[in-house]
């Protein structure tokens, strides 16, 4: 105990009365060696929780009871041992030695028994699970998750070492630092190691506190400008960029589709968000037709935990600066961690639509199910549909369904894909073996006389005249030979026939005839468009060929509304080889048996609008890259979109408890990923966009755009050794800084605002740098990714001779900032200086103040330090050796 600890407790006893005893108790716990070392050791303990697995912190509890049954055996043995021989021996010498010798026979002895009768008995077996193992289960389904990533956690490591509990942890190690140096330690030369190094130490605390409340991180994506006609393979500047993304937090991003477009996202951000677990993964928002069908429900492969209640913060409440309207509400409501999107449909009432936006169109669905009279493996026969195929007939790529030997196609009318002349071509009757054929008509000259029409079966090659024309069959194809681009059948599919005509005069052509599309029939002329392109015309309307594709079973479902405002539906069933059956009302049931051996198809459900609502579908543990674990990158999130209550609109009011569900795919940067926004029609017309993401940064000072983008490779090799990106930073807001242009490469990062600049004296630079070392607006970007795929499409080009040089079309920096890094060097630097001060100086300076003190007390000059007496002069007088002995 020093002395100036002893004056502290003094100090105490003098200053504190007794009823303040709570405040002197506090303050000694803040003074006192041993609660810095439980501070310590729960900084430890933490460590431990953030890098072991629970499931083995968990089984220390059975280990723990193993050691307990083991001592405990051993325990009994020696008492049985060592008290008989104590009792029986009273010698010291004979009895430690036997006494010995039976504590460790004992211990032999209890480690055989407990080995050969206890340990098979507690011994766990995981196979069979016999044995003894406390939290089994959660062991196993544990033994390789930390503490963070359990339910109710979520954290990543980054914000589990930034949670709270740490801060204060830290905070009270450093309040216990100071106050203990301040009540314990002498301020003298000899400490001054000791002082320095509490000092570091504190600001080290204090420092890392302030890094991690202000630390942002994250990259950012700049898009690299327009290529320069004038110079092939160079970009113009791209566009200005003043953010970036963070690399933890997200939020989510919610726009309201105005008649003039969107006023862009409004970010908000969402605490609390999931990263490694599963919740309320069968979340909707209405009826499904996947759960009515009875297909396999993929949310359901992967258990989840209840739903979540993540509130979503709402818009500004001055309505002139809100990009949402106020009574539009979120919430999440459930997440995937790691899921695919499946396609379900949500059924909407017409009649709880009470406004329509412009250019809205109702989606009808149908849902057709398929009957196997086949029995099963056990000889019984299914009751239930063994598939279902969900038709949405207004858009041509989701009216069919289609393989190599069943085609089924529900059409609604004129207005959805079935014309009369179609259902008159598909409902030929044709020759038997037929898998192909060509339907052919010349218009007559005039109303009063027939058409010339012609059905013909096809192969390959085969050739034929009617009117004049000639007829060449050169391709039979199942795909169509090139991909539908027309915006309205785009991802639609169909057999072609491509047919070779020549008219009796002009130049001939060659006719793509579209089995399930006629509107899309066209004609190729033989001579191309100057700029090389084929010549495509529409189809000459003075010959028309329609194309039979027998090659399959065809089922045709066609949909009207008749007199009285019900729904009609017939069919056309066309077996493979030609023969055909034609039905022109369906049963009430909507039952169509035996369209083939033992298969009945039945139309079901008929929803007069339908919208699409993605499902989660949970990727299995082994398939998924572990590297994307807990980054959200392959996540999903549910929100729950609600709207308050409203006056009624066109005399309609909106249901008060009208809510919807949408899952919304992650975006690592919003709007850059096809599909990832997804966009609700409200009840009332309006409607809004949606995407999840994470949380976006602003440059307070200044912006960054991309100049240009160079790699670096080693010589004869394709391989870059570096690539930097040339970056131009400009002011923002108040900022009065030149614009500058700095290469940025993972090795030469760019900072910014500030940057070092030789136009600036030395002490300038130098004092700015400390300054914005405590900025948490000062940011750092090095080179972290680019576009390496357009890179390689432009090498092969400029190997072509067609661009002079390859360019990028983004570059990605990683973007992070440092606040209070000085501070946490400067702690560093201290430590640095005053450990060797207290290690090897201040025993130096101890042993030197000791001989100067045995010096004066030789001379009888030595005054006891806190004495504040005149020094006097001790008289040592030089005794006999005789007396000298016999004082000894």
């Amino acid at each position: 105990m020093s002395a100036k600890w002893r004056r502290s407790l003094a100090w105490d006893d003098q200053f504190f009365p007794f009823w303040a005893w709570p405040a002197k108790a506090l303050l000694r716990a803040f003074s006192s060696i041993p609660l810095a070392v439980v501070l310590l050791v729960l900084v430890a303990c933490y460590g431990i929780l953030a890098s072991v697995p629970v499931g083995i912190l968990v089984l220390g509890l059975t280990q723990v009871f193993y050691g307990a049954t083991l001592i405990t055996v051993i325990a009994i043995l020696c008492a049985a041992l060592v008290l008989p021989v104590c009792a029986s021996i009273t010698r010291p010498a004979p009895r430690f030695f036997a006494t010995t010798v039976a504590v460790i026979g004992a211990i032999a002895l209890g480690a055989l028994i407990w080995y050969r009768w206890l340990w098979p008995i507690l011994h766990y077996d995981p196979v069979t699970r016999s044995g003894l193992r406390f939290f089994a289960e959660f062991i196993e389904a544990n033994k390789a998750i930390t503490l963070r990533r359990l339910p109710g956690m979520e954290m990543s490591e980054l914000e589990f070492y930034g949670w709270w509990p740490l801060r204060v942890i830290l905070v009270l190690f450093v309040l216990n630092m100071v106050v203990a140096t301040l009540r314990r330690i002498e301020f003298n030369v000899k400490n001054i190691g000791v002082l320095t190094v509490h000092s570091g130490i504190v600001l080290i605390a204090l420092g890392s506190v302030y890094y991690n409340g202000l630390k942002r991180e994250g990259d950012t994506l700049l898009l690299a400008g327009q290529p320069i006609p004038s110079e092939p393979g160079k970009s113009a500047p791209g566009p200005v960029v003043n953010s970036f993304f963070d690399s933890t937090r997200v939020a989510l991003y919610v726009q309201q589709i105005r008649s003039w477009g969107g006023d862009g996202f409004d970010q908000r951000p969402i605490e609390g968000v999931p990263r490694y677990n599963n919740y309320n993964l069968s979340a909707f928002g209405g009826e499904s037709i996947l759960e009515i069908s009875g297909r396999r429900k993929p949310w359901e492969l992967q258990p989840s935990l209840p739903a979540l209640d993540i509130a979503v913060p709402d818009s500004p409440a001055d309505p002139q600066s809100a990009i949402v309207d106020a009574d539009i509400k979120f919430r999440v409501v459930g997440y995937g961690a790691y899921a695919e999107s499946a396609e379900d449909w949500r059924k909407v009432d017409p009649a709880s639509l009470t406004s329509f936006r412009d250019g809205f169109r109702f989606n009808p669905l149908r849902s057709v199910f398929l009957y196997s009279a086949l029995p099963d493996a056990d000889g019984k026969k299914n009751e239930k549909p063994v598939f279902s195929f969900n038709f949405l007939p207004n858009l041509p790529a989701r009216r069919l369904a289609a393989n190599d030997v069943l085609g089924i196609e529900y059409t609604l009318g004129p207005d959805a894909g079935m014309s009369d002349q179609r259902w008159s071509d598909l409902s030929v009757q044709l020759p038997p073996d037929t898998e192909h054929a060509l339907i052919v008509e010349i218009p007559s000259a005039t109303p009063a006389e027939a058409p010339l029409r012609k059905v013909v079966p096809v192969q390959v090659g085969s050739q034929f005249s009617i009117g004049g024309y000639k007829l060449t069959v050169e391709q039979l194809t199942p795909e169509p030979p090139f991909p539908i681009v027309t915006e309205s059948h785009k991802g639609a599919t169909s057999s072609v026939a491509v047919v070779r005509v020549q008219p009796p005069n002009g130049d001939g052509y060659t006719r793509y005839v579209y089995h399930r599309f006629s509107e899309l029939n066209q004609d190729i002329m033989n001579t191309p468009k100057p700029d090389g392109r084929p010549n495509r015309k529409d189809a000459d309307p003075g010959i028309r060929i329609a194309y039979v594709d027998a090659n399959l079973v065809q089922v045709y479902f066609d949909e009207r509304i008749d007199e009285k405002g019900d729904p009609k539906t017939r069919a056309i069933i066309r077996q493979r080889g030609g023969k055909v059956s034609i039905i022109d009302d369906l049963p009430a049931d909507g039952m169509l048996k035996e369209f083939f051996p033992n298969l009945s198809l039945k139309v079901d459900q008929r929803w007069a609008h339908a919208v699409r609502s993605d499902r989660p579908v949970p990727v299995a543990e082994e398939d998924q890259d572990k590297r994307q674990v807990g980054t959200h990158d392959k996540a999903l999130l549910a929100v729950e979109v609600s709207l308050a209550p409203m006056a009624p609109i066109a005399g309609k009011q909106l249901d008060k408890s009208w809510s919807t569900v949408v899952w919304l795919p992650f975006q690592k940067y919003i709007g850059t990923e096809k599909g990832a926004t997804k966009r609700i029609d409200l009840p009332d017309g309006r409607q809004i966009e949606l995407a999840f993401g994470r949380l976006r940064h602003v440059f307070r000072d200044f912006a960054v755009r991309l100049v240009d983008f160079k790699m670096i490779a080693y010589d004869h090799r394709g391989a870059p050794r570096d690539f930097e990106s040339v970056i131009q930073v400009e002011p923002r807001g108040e900022s009065t800084f030149m614009p500058f242009v700095h290469s940025c490469s993972l090795n030469e990062p760019l900072t910014a605002p500030f940057l070092w600049s030789d136009s600036r004296p030395w002490i300038a630079n130098t004092v700015l740098r400390l300054a914005t070392g405590l900025d948490p607006n000062q940011f750092k970007m090095s080179q972290a990714a680019w576009d390496q795929e357009g890179w390689r499409e432009s090498q092969k080009l400029a190997d072509a001779g067609m661009i002079t040089a390859p360019r990028a079309r983004f570059t990605i920096l990683q973007v992070g900032n440092n606040p209070g890094i000085h501070i946490i060097a400067l702690g560093g630097i201290l430590m640095g200086l005053g450990i060797p001060w207290a290690f090897y100086l201040k025993p130096y300076l101890v042993r030197r103040e000791k001989r100067q003190i045995q010096e004066l007390i030789a001379k009888g000059e030595y005054v006891p330090p806190g004495r504040k007496v005149a020094p006097t002069v001790v008289v040592v007088r030089k005794q006999p050796a005789a007396v000298e002995s016999a004082a000894s």
